[in-house]
């Protein structure tokens, strides 16, 4: 079976479908490009989340990202919270979530090809994000060029935005790594201010606190981010499907890991959100200063890369 792109429609919306016999990846281009579902077909586990009380919608630039999102794999560009910095009023969660990405390519054979390409206005920049998914393959590789069109050196945060569709039967899975919250008072898993070795955080009485385990929808909520990883992947296991997702990384460009992880406590949503990340921490202008921030030169070209395995539960991960 070789790979192939069909055209489909999902909620009023043109969706481009990447497919092999192993792997259904689901591609939206006019709402930032996003992918919709990504599909195990081999032990049928969908692993993207949606939110079901927020239908798939077309937001302006400068909505507010929470109240819009609907789910789905994303990316950020050139920033997350919202601020005026360097001469620019930036929106919420960047401009790419809100663009209208074109079909550049859309093709099929021993590797299926999706090519999708916008400009940016608020950030003068070229944007190109090409998915591609070969015929018996269990990844999915996605590689992203960005090249600005400005006068002069800009900083920015890129960033991925994956959201797991979990269950109690996941658990987080990380190679390692250095674990500091983003904002202690919004979190209310962890017991205090200080940073740890992923996963164990010291909690009172002796006890730990396990940030691999996924509870059951409560009211727990943390952020978090992650630092020194020893290797560049981030994933989740579903022991009760037999599933594991892996996304891997060029650490060189997106050295921090960030992770979301609404379990019911913000929005009553349920989801862990994986976020390899160019920045640390969230504010820009706070990253440019720690000089751990993207950044751009007139004329110059941002390249890096991920790719999302589907596959069997591996318990010597």
């Amino acid at each position: 079976m070789n790979a192939t792109v069909t055209r489909e429609a999902t909620g009023g919306f043109d969706v481009f479908v990447l497919e092999n016999a192993k792997i259904r990846a689901s591609v939206i281009p006019s709402l930032g490009g996003r992918v919709w579902e990504l599909v195990d077909r081999v032990r049928g586990r969908q692993w993207i989340w949606h939110r079901e009380t927020v239908r798939l919608a077309h937001s302006p630039s400068g909505a507010s990202y929470d109240d819009a999102w609907a789910g789905g794999w994303e990316e950020l560009f050139p920033n997350d919270a919202p601020a005026d910095f360097e001469d620019r009023a930036l929106p919420d969660h960047g401009e790419w979530w809100t663009t209208a990405w074109t079909v550049a390519e859309a093709s099929a054979g021993a590797e299926a090809v999706v090519r999708l390409v916008a400009d940016l206005g608020i950030r003068r920049v070229s944007c190109v994000k090409e998915f591609r998914l070969g015929t018996d393959a269990d990844t999915i590789h996605v590689t992203y060029r960005i090249e600005s069109h400005e006068a002069e050196p800009f900083h920015f945060l890129f960033k991925q935005h994956l959201p797991i569709a979990i269950t109690p039967s996941c658990e987080l899975v990380l190679p390692g790594g250095r674990v500091t919250a983003v904002d202690p008072a919004f979190g209310t898993m962890l017991p205090g201010l200080g940073s740890f070795d992923w996963p164990l955080a010291e909690g009172a009485n002796s006890g730990y606190v396990d940030l691999r385990r996924v509870p059951a929808a409560g009211d727990n909520k943390e952020f978090v981010y992650v630092t020194d990883l020893p290797d560049s992947w981030c994933g989740v296991d579903d022991a009760s499907a037999g599933a594991s997702i892996r996304m891997r990384f060029d650490q060189r460009q997106m050295p921090f890991l960030w992770l979301f992880l609404s379990y019911g406590g913000w929005k009553d949503c349920y989801t862990a959100v994986l976020e390899p990340c160019t920045n640390m921490p969230k504010d820009l202008a706070e990253a440019a200063r720690c000089g751990q921030s993207g950044r751009l030169e007139a004329g110059a070209v941002f390249q890096t890369k991920v790719a999302v395995t589907l596959a069997a539960l591996n318990p010597r991960d």
